[in-house]
């Protein structure tokens, strides 16, 4: 094994760390240059580790800092994301070494991850569920193919929403979401804390805020992302104060139509029964894990809600 460092981030020049985010990831520019937001720096005073080999970045660990309430306590935990390990040095045992470093940073990991990085944390004792599932409604599957998409420079007009009402991004309404948010993870035992400081750095601090829009629908609300990508204009549900219904659906459909959105995404709980209305479901790998058998057991037993806008599978 050729002699390697595992460093933080910010020990690390920014230019050679911007140069290895745009090769390694491909984010667009404003997420790319803003990664002292994506990783929530200076939140619980955690950071990312990068593995350097020859005085060159080989390898990535990033993560999200969150509270998380454990029963009657809050407890620190981190979020695993931006895995990544040069080609050239995988297989040889660095994403492990890797892995285990970042595992020394905070005693509560969880993540949303591919097949690929569940491999490694399941040689470290991780355990993971697919309670999840990514649904994407597809409005026309033409579209799906490359050839057959054109630039969508269309702007989204809020009009005729019926249930559905457009709320200003302000801390008014944030105030409001907070509040919901607060009571339900008051009934579960075990969830993100997503309280003001939360919000603060989410959302009113987003770099992509202008893309994000507030509906309010009968007592809850729902924060979207609108976006383009691959001349693709796509709806991501990131955020809903309650579970996501069919109705709920059926009005955020025909908003898309009318707004010329190619398709509709959000996280659901995993249903036995299948929707044939979103044929297109991706399973999630959640893993996670603790130290603390409690705590390990009670997120096993009990982690019900995950969103979009708890990861970054929302703008990766």
């Amino acid at each position: 094994m050729t002699k390697f460092h595992i460093k933080k981030i910010s020990e690390i020049d920014k230019n050679k760390l911007l140069e290895f985010y745009q090769a390694s990831f491909k984010y667009e520019k404003s997420i790319l240059e803003d990664y002292a937001w994506r990783y929530r720096s200076g939140f619980n005073n955690f950071e990312p580790l990068a593995l350097i080999i020859n005085n060159k970045i080989c390898g990535h660990a990033g993560l999200i800092s969150v509270d998380l309430k454990v029963e009657d306590k809050i407890e620190k935990a981190i979020w695993f994301t931006d895995f990544y390990v040069d080609s050239k040095y995988r297989s040889l045992g660095y994403g492990k070494l890797l892995t285990e470093a970042w595992m020394k940073i905070c005693p509560i990991q969880i993540t949303l991850c591919n097949d690929q990085s569940l491999k490694i944390f399941k040689k470290l004792s991780w355990s993971y569920n697919n309670n999840f599932i990514r649904k994407i409604k597809f409005y026309n599957l033409l579209r799906i193919f490359p050839a057959f998409r054109k630039l969508n420079n269309s702007e989204i007009f809020t009009n005729e929403l019926g249930n559905l009402k457009v709320e200003e991004l302000n801390n008014k309404t944030i105030s409001k979401i907070i509040k919901i948010n607060h009571d339900n993870l008051s009934q579960k035992s075990i969830g993100i804390v997503r309280d003001e400081s939360w919000f603060k750095w989410r959302i009113s601090n987003c770099p992509y805020k202008k893309n994000i829009f507030i509906f309010s629908y009968e007592n809850s609300y729902v924060i979207t992302h609108i976006k383009k990508r691959d001349n693709l204009k796509i709806l991501n549900i990131i955020y809903s104060s309650k579970d996501i219904t069919s109705d709920l659906i059926k009005i955020f459909s025909n908003f898309s139509k009318k707004n010329r959105i190619d398709y509709l995404s959000y996280i659901s709980k995993k249903n036995k029964l299948i929707d044939l209305g979103f044929p297109w479901q991706r399973k999630l790998n959640f893993a996670f894990y603790s130290k603390n058998q409690h705590t390990f057991k009670n997120i096993k037993e009990n982690f019900s809600d995950v969103q979009y806008i708890d990861s970054d599978i929302d703008y990766i």
